[in-house]
């Protein structure tokens, strides 16, 4: 009996020690401790869809998901077209936690998370080739486009963007207040002349 509990303790303390070695190890990443939060939100994508596809329920708009353009030589990647009667709308994912601080002028903007400080490229300034891609390939295709606009889109639930407030950057729960005010005005645009001219360059 002596031996038998001699065992059960030994196997006790030793499942003690692994689980320390292993919270102390990395015990965030272990669901016995504690949840972790992604630092790469895992349903980017389908956040990004869900809040264009309700801003358009009630309206004659259509999306259009991830895309991928080649066009006079060149490749132009989106994570997902917007288009209304006041022009299209392209939409840059960002899916990183943490709480970003965004402007129009900077090269770079920076995310902050738990005293860890990053930069990533502006990547309004990155999308500054859509307005000349678009006003080329709906010219070409003799499509009336009106207006083309840039928003980046975060989506992670622990993410938190600081810009100001007529910069086209927002969190995915907040995108159908943003593009009410800057999509709604009916200016004639040929949505499905757009949606045609792009499906003819799509790879």
């Amino acid at each position: 009996m002596l031996n038998f509990l001699a065992d059960k303790a030994y196997v006790f303390w030793i499942l003690v020690l692994l689980f320390g070695y292993l919270y102390y190890m990395g015990g965030d990443d272990i669901i016995f401790f504690r949840k972790k939060k992604h630092e790469i939100d895992p349903k980017a994508s389908e956040k990004l869809a869900d809040a264009l596809n309700g801003f358009i329920r009630s309206r004659d708009f259509k999306v259009m998901g991830p895309t991928t353009i080649e066009f006079e030589g060149k490749e132009y990647s989106f994570d997902s077209l917007l288009f209304t009667y006041s022009g299209i709308v392209a939409f840059s994912l960002q899916p990183q936690i943490g709480e970003t601080y965004a402007d129009l002028a900077s090269d770079e903007w920076t995310t902050l998370w738990q005293g860890n400080r990053t930069k990533m490229a502006n990547p309004l300034k990155a999308m500054e080739v859509n307005e000349k891609l678009f006003k080329d390939l709906f010219r070409a295709e003799s499509v009336k486009y009106i207006k083309v606009q840039n928003f980046v889109v975060f989506t992670n639930k622990d993410a938190n963007v600081v810009a100001p407030r007529n910069l086209p950057v927002c969190h995915a729960n907040d995108l159908a207040q943003k593009l009410s005010d800057k999509c709604l005005a009916d200016n004639g645009a040929n949505i499905q002349g757009m949606m045609d001219a792009i499906e003819k360059y799509k790879k």
